[in-house]
């Protein structure tokens, strides 16, 4: 079972044979750019403090969720990705001011559905190799919960990948990774050992933001439609952001042409961090 893992390759295989990634408008190109990999150890503290201090006791620890699969084995691995949301649908979204320009919102839907299916392929190319592995975003369990910090989840790709070395949050509560805020995450977590990813960062969950790093910046207050950021981190509204998406829920057929999940994003483009690590 030690065999070497090169999970890279097996996303990039998986990425590669994918024929959905693609507008409806195929002159727009793809959706989402190759996948960027990085590995947390399933027994970092900083899941220990997720549950323990940081989100709240429902929260899944690595092994907590590997167990919904099989309750022998020991989680040893967390792959994580994200994937860079095209130039086209940044470029489109930095200028609405309201909702999500219509390429953000077809990638909030089918670059999602598309990000699921490497999710599953992960986890059956590390089944086929004799490993244990579990996708925990996209289990049926994963329910959402109302708690003290509002609408949460059992597990979130946001908070593994920085554990995973990938990037650290703003005040908006959106990954800033190297190619920016503008990405979809995904993870597996599986009892397969590979290296973990250094984090460049160390502990410093907020290094790449701006606001939070510098004293500058706040861009993305002044974006958000919902006026759900705040100065801090500790200000985000979280309730204030879910309304205002379920309220464009409401008219996504008639707006966008389809049914399904259209989100907003405006946070994340016209802003520093869009598509780079504007501390570097």
């Amino acid at each position: 079972m030690d065999n070497y893992i090169d999970a890279k390759s097996l996303l990039t295989e998986l990425y590669q044979a994918d024929a959905g990634n693609c507008f409806d408008d195929h002159t727009l190109g793809k959706m989402l750019d190759w996948p960027i990999l990085g590995i947390a150890d399933a027994k970092d503290p900083w899941f220990t403090r997720f549950k323990e201090e940081l989100i709240g006791d429902f929260y899944w620890t690595p092994q907590e969720a590997l167990e919904l699969v099989d309750d022998k084995a020991q989680a040893r691995s967390v792959i994580s990705w994200y994937m860079p949301i095209s130039k086209v649908a940044r470029e489109a979204n930095a200028k609405e001011k309201k909702i999500a320009a219509r390429p953000w919102a077809y990638i909030r839907t089918f670059g999602e559905k598309l990000n699921t299916r490497l999710r599953h392929g992960m986890e059956d190319r590390l089944r086929d190799m004799g490993f244990a592995a579990l996708a925990p975003a996209v289990v049926p369990e994963c329910i959402e919960q109302d708690r003290l910090m509002g609408l949460s989840s059992y597990w979130s790709e946001r908070h593994t990948a920085m554990v995973a070395g990938l990037g650290t949050f703003g005040i908006s509560g959106g990954l800033i990774t190297e190619q920016g805020v503008a990405t979809r995450l995904g993870s597996v977590v599986t009892d397969a050992f590979i290296q973990p990813t250094v984090r460049p960062y160390g502990d410093d969950p907020f290094a790449w933001c701006l606001r939070t790093a510098r004293g500058k910046c706040g861009t993305c207050i002044l974006r958000c439609p919902a006026s759900s950021i705040g100065e801090t981190v500790q200000e985000r509204d979280k309730k204030a952001c879910q309304s205002y998406l379920d309220g464009i829920s409401i008219r996504g057929q008639e707006l966008y042409g389809w049914e399904g999940t259209y989100g907003c994003g405006l946070c994340q483009t016209a802003v520093p961090c869009e598509h780079r690590n504007p501390t570097a």
